[in-house]
């Protein structure tokens, strides 16, 4: 099902809700966005000092990834930069933060916990991945075995992959192709075209900085352009909504969600060298 459109979403500003979460009322929320006919969503808590829910189980999987803090899911302690997939009905220990967390939840339905019960684990829902702590993981470059070619024009005049993009795969689904990773973009990367997916595609700024030249549908009725993305902001998008030319001043770190392996369709965008020059241009590093 497609995610709700979110061109671009400064989560750090959107509203703090309290009593959001069935099963965790002092889990205080800011939502990024949702699907409204399976009723997946994207959002971050921020758990205060102190924060404790008894063990339960959830309803809904969920993707975990923390932003900032640490806190407990029984033994396992997740700290910055720590990633977990927890299925539905899966039992969960006590869950606790002693000095506050901010984390990232994807979840395949509405959040729905139910603490102090028993769950049943939903077999559709792929295997548990345990706490992976991502700094341990190694950089990969799968994309010079997907992408063949693009917009980009290489130093010998032939299409090609533009370089400066790496990836560690937290979750691959081989059933379904749902993909949680995390890519990083290098300083002064740039993708000259406009790039488009079969799939959704969801994208959480965990640092760094980006720039999107045009954002827009397939009717060309919805058109925004020039988008400045900096930390904690998010982007949502349903299958075919054209974005780039893309690039960054000081590198970019992003969670992905892919509801389906990558499939990337690549168009040229004429004046991608006035956009992108325009912001490097004025990049801190320069």
């Amino acid at each position: 099902m497609a995610m709700q459109r979110v061109d671009r979403l400064d989560v750090t500003s959107s509203e703090l809700k309290d009593n959001f979460l069935p099963g965790m009322p002092d889990a205080y929320v800011r939502e990024c966005c949702r699907e409204e006919k399976t009723g997946g969503q994207h959002f971050v808590i921020e758990m205060k000092q102190g924060f404790t829910v008894a063990a339960g189980y959830n309803s809904a999987s969920m993707d975990i990834y923390v932003l900032e803090g640490a806190f407990m899911i029984g033994d396992d302690n997740l700290s910055v930069g720590c990633y977990t997939y927890i299925p539905g009905g899966m039992n969960c220990g006590d869950w606790h933060s002693e000095n506050g967390a901010r984390v990232l939840f994807f979840t395949n339905k509405a959040f729905e916990y139910f603490p102090g019960q028993e769950g049943e684990i939903d077999m559709e829902a792929g295997d548990h991945i345990p706490v992976m702590e991502s700094w341990k993981l190694s950089w990969a470059d799968p994309m010079k075995d997907i992408v063949k070619k693009s917009t980009w024009v290489n130093p010998d005049g032939e299409q090609d992959r533009p370089p400066g993009v790496l990836t560690k795969a937290l979750r691959k689904d081989d059933r379904t192709g749902e993909v949680i990773a995390l890519t990083a973009l290098s300083p002064g990367f740039i993708d000259p075209g406009t790039e488009h997916h079969p799939h959704n595609e969801c994208l959480y700024l965990i640092s760094g900085d980006a720039y999107i030249g045009y954002t827009y549908d397939h009717e060309r009725k919805d058109i925004k352009e020039d988008l400045v993305l900096k930390k904690d902001h998010y982007i949502g998008r349903p299958p075919g909504i054209r974005h780039g030319p893309v690039c960054t001043q000081s590198g970019a770190l992003w969670l992905i969600y892919l509801s389906d392996m990558y499939t990337g369709l690549y168009t040229d965008v004429a004046d991608w060298e006035t956009r992108v020059g325009g912001y490097l241009a004025a990049a801190n590093y320069r």
